[in-house]
């Protein structure tokens, strides 16, 4: 599988690691599956680590999904820190997600390395001290 979710109690934050190719369907599985963990835990906290992503979705499934977030009523105090990938394409990728994103209001944050990801997680937490 491309993609695996767990729940990190310390940083309250839903991480999923994606890696490999990624097709659409398995993008809005992620998603979903990232999604119904982050209401079992009760957090608005995600961390997404492309790190290792090499692409397999468009831009198009990306504008897609973030309206598909808007219209199912994210909260506005949603935060996600995204790992870019390595590679160029997939990072530009995430890149036009985070613009996407943020244009409907989500706070969503690229960053090159998990440290710095979690870090801004971290800060950002309303609570919690880095």
């Amino acid at each position: 599988m491309p993609w695996n979710i767990s729940y990190l109690a310390d940083l309250d934050a839903i991480v999923t690691v994606y890696s490999g190719v990624l097709s659409a369907e398995a993008l809005q599985e992620a998603v979903q599956s990232t999604l119904a963990l982050a209401r079992q835990h009760g957090t608005k906290n995600f961390l997404a680590d492309c790190g290792s992503l090499e692409g397999g979705h468009s831009v198009f499934n990306l504008y897609a999904l973030a309206k598909l977030l808007e219209s199912v009523g994210i909260p506005p105090d949603f935060r996600e820190a995204i790992v870019l990938p390595q590679l160029d394409a997939p990072a530009s990728d995430v890149r036009f997600w985070e613009t996407t994103c943020r244009n409907r209001g989500f706070d969503v944050r690229v960053f090159k390395t998990v440290v710095d990801a979690t870090a801004w997680l971290t800060e950002s937490t309303p609570g919690k001290n880095a």
